[in-house]
């Protein structure tokens, strides 16, 4: 299975359904009426399709018992084989059967054995357990288990005809984590973004559909459109209304033959190779190695329609930045480049030159000639290449100046050449971004309309900010998408990822990758840790401890940090994986060490 680097997957909750299987041959039936029997399905000769452990719902049985109806609803639930939950609605009442919606979302709720009370003509069965996560109809999987919510949740019973039914019922889907992990798979949707250039990844959870394999899973769900936390925010190439007929195995190759609408693009290669990497990408994590061929009603399309192949779209990396990356650090006032062998040399241009006074530095790109962002004196957010001048052509712009007596967030860049900051101006909280000296606001959603900004990051792939904000209850790192529409830009729904607790407080953030955060923390105490977060579920991985470490700055699994404890002024640290610990790259006086599009 193809990962990502440094992937983040469901606690424990939902692993995609090859990593279920353990690649075994056959999946295990697990009958939901009366003690479960493992049983072995035949071996499925279509290589598209993995096998999985699955439920088979069992109806009701005659003279069964409050708890087992329960229990047979619960199990008739998560059954993948139950179309529509025919089998589950046969243990409700007619009135439960008007308000039940499978389809209102999933609770992810582990509970101990209920609490019976009631009588002859009535019963509530109370579970009491924790909310570990919820799953909206888009596959928004949402990780509950950092703030462990315990609930009761109740069933109603009473007699139908003499049998006991459920009259009343929790919304939507109550799965336990067993549940899910076996009808659920975790996959990366990829997107086109605006310019049909790059890829952005959403990350989803996604019903296993045992009618259809894996591949036509993928591409249905492809074909819906990115949900509301990217719509907006990424491009269109998929034709409207394009239907998927059938996915045929082709020896090393699979042919995906689509409705009519697909043909347009066929003379249109940039989009035409916009969807070839779209569809490569997201396959790639179920059908490795094999390349693929659109067809339009069995009719083949032309040019790379023939042989899609993954490794032939390597410029569509979602990661934006990929392999080594040259990292960058303050000293003495000027801005330098992490190169031991070199003597950490000062860069070219004006930020390697005290022309100005500058902190919080950000790179706009790893090409020779990028850019540098920095907090100028004055509080204004200033740009300067970085590129051998002249003294007399090394100079920095006003690009975003802010208004006077407030601070401006230190800057950071996206792919797009543009600069992000923020700023409070008399209790209203704006956000600026620059392509050049001429700012633009963006609009931002009114629940921070009056919130304190404490940072602002967007990521390299400029689909997404993360803020550190205080809306007069604590401070939270909250996320979202950013919607473009004809180049006016504004901040879609935010979602709360982080929300310290009374006595912490959130000190800083950085973009690992277009899903990833990093987020520097400290605790009532003064402890500081940083910690890996998925933007799109809200699992995180185990902190680090980071005493003393005062900034930090990511790049896919690299990570700085510049500490306010190295004597002097400070030191720039980098994490060693293997040990487990920071390393000392620069000292004496070191501090502000960033990657590009930081």
């Amino acid at each position: 299975m193809w990962t990502r680097s440094g992937p983040l997957r469901y606690a424990a909750v939902a692993v995609t359904a090859l990593a279920m299987a353990g690649g075994g041959a056959g999946c295990a039936i697990i009958p939901t009426g009366g003690s479960p029997i493992p049983a072995r399905e035949e071996s499925n000769s279509d290589p598209l399709n993995a096998p999985y452990v699955r439920i088979i719902a069992s109806p009701p049985k005659n003279g069964a018992q409050p708890r087992d109806i329960v229990a047979g609803f619960r199990a008739a639930m998560a059954s993948v084989d139950d179309s529509d939950w025919k089998v589950a609605r046969q243990y409700l009442t007619g009135d439960a059967l008007t308000e039940w919606n499978p389809k209102g979302g999933v609770t992810v709720f582990d509970s101990a054995g209920p609490k019976e009370e009631g009588d002859a003509s009535g019963v509530t069965m109370t579970f009491r357990g924790t909310v570990a996560a919820t799953i909206d109809g888009e596959g928004r999987y949402q990780d509950l288990t950092l703030s462990s919510i315990e609930r009761d949740l109740a069933f109603g019973l009473t007699k139908v005809g003499g049998e006991w039914r459920i009259s009343s019922a929790p919304p939507g889907l109550l799965l336990s984590s067993a549940d899910v992990k076996r009808a659920y798979g975790a996959f990366d949707l990829y997107y086109p973004d605006i310019s049909h250039k790059w890829l952005i990844a959403d990350h989803v959870a996604i019903p296993i559909d045992p009618s259809e394999s894996q591949v036509e899973t993928l591409v249905r769900w492809l074909l819906r459109g990115p949900g509301r936390s990217l719509r907006g925010a990424v491009g269109k190439v998929l034709p409207p209304e394009t239907a998927l007929i059938r996915v045929v195995p082709d020896g090393d190759s699979v042919i995906l033959d689509f409705t009519s609408s697909m043909a347009m693009i066929g003379e249109r290669l940039d989009q035409m190779r916009a969807v070839s990497a779209q569809l490569a990408w997201t396959l790639n994590q179920v059908i490795p190695g094999q390349s693929i061929q659109i067809q339009v009603n069995g009719e083949p399309l032309p040019t790379d329609a023939r042989g899609i192949k993954f490794q032939n779209y390597p410029e569509f990396n979602p990661a934006v930045l990929t392999g080594d990356q040259p990292a960058y650090f303050m000293k003495g006032g000027v801005l330098r480049r992490v190169d031991h062998d070199a003597g950490d040399p000062v860069v070219e241009g004006a930020p390697g030159q005290k022309t100005m006074e500058f902190t919080s530095p950000a790179i706009s790109g790893t090409e020779r000639r990028a850019k540098v962002a920095a907090l100028g004196d004055d509080g204004a957010v200033y740009v300067a290449d970085m590129a051998t001048m002249t003294t007399e052509e090394s100079r920095w712009d006003k690009w975003i100046a802010g208004v006077k007596g407030s601070t401006l967030t230190p800057p950071s860049w996206d792919r797009y050449g543009a600069v992000w900051t923020a700023e409070n101006v008399a209790g209203e909280l704006r956000v600026w971004v620059a392509y050049g000296p001429a700012p633009q606001r963006v609009m931002i959603p009114a629940e921070i309309a009056s919130a304190n900004v404490e940072a602002l990051r967007v990521a390299r792939d400029g689909a997404r900010v993360a803020m550190i904000v205080d809306s007069g209850h604590g401070p939270e790192l909250k996320t979202g998408p950013v919607l473009r529409d004809e180049g006016n830009l504004r901040i879609g729904e935010l979602r709360t990822l982080v929300e310290a607790k009374e006595g912490q407080s959130i000190l800083d953030v950085a973009w690992k990758d277009g899903q990833h955060v990093v987020v520097l923390s400290q605790s009532k105490k003064g402890g500081r840790v940083c910690t890996t977060y998925s933007v799109t579920d809200g699992r995180s991985e185990e902190p680090k401890s980071a005493a003393h470490v005062s900034s930090i700055s990511a790049a896919g699994d690299s990570l700085l940090a510049g500490s306010d404890d190295g004597g002097d002024g400070g030191e720039v640290l980098s994490w060693d994986g293997k040990k487990s610990e920071w390393a000392t790259e620069v000292k004496d006086g070191a501090g502000s060490p960033v990657y590009p599009l930081g």
